[in-house]
């Protein structure tokens, strides 16, 4: 095996353990309250507001099926509750509740504290260097 395909196939063997190590972590911190599907869901309804369930799994790729099931655990929770979409009453819109909303919060604060906790051993410069290799690595921003 030449050299670069050693230091690629090393790179993927960190990124594995690192991402594995990081998810792990993460769903420690959120799985106290939420699930990570629980967290994503009402992310994306806090930033964007109420949304179909078609478009909660468009947007974070998974099936339409996936997410009443994960809606149907906030709505026992009461983090949101499903109402009649105000331009045309035929649609249904999953809506984030007050409780909703300061749940998500909460974890948010959470998952901030453990970034920057995990990181706080990293110079400005370090976390930039990263960012910038992330982008580099990110096929969307293409």
């Amino acid at each position: 095996m030449d050299k670069r395909h050693e230091l690629i196939h090393d790179m993927e063997l960190l990124f594995r353990t690192v991402f594995r190590q990081l998810r792990h972590e993460i769903h420690a911190v959120l799985n106290a309250e939420l699930s990570p599907n629980e967290f994503m869901t009402l992310r994306m309804l806090k930033d964007l507001g109420p949304q179909k369930v078609t478009d909660i799994s468009k947007r974070l790729n998974v099936s339409a099926s996936h997410i009443t099931a994960v809606t149907d655990l906030l709505i026992s929770k009461e983090f949101v509750e499903r109402k009649r979409s105000e331009q045309d009453r035929r649609i249904v819109e999953i809506v984030l509740t007050e409780a909703g909303k300061e749940v998500f919060e909460r974890v948010e604060q959470k998952k901030q504290d453990y970034f920057f906790d995990r990181f706080q051993h990293f110079t400005d410069e370090e976390i930039k260097i990263i960012i910038t290799l992330f982008e580099k690595i990110n096929r969307t921003k293409q």
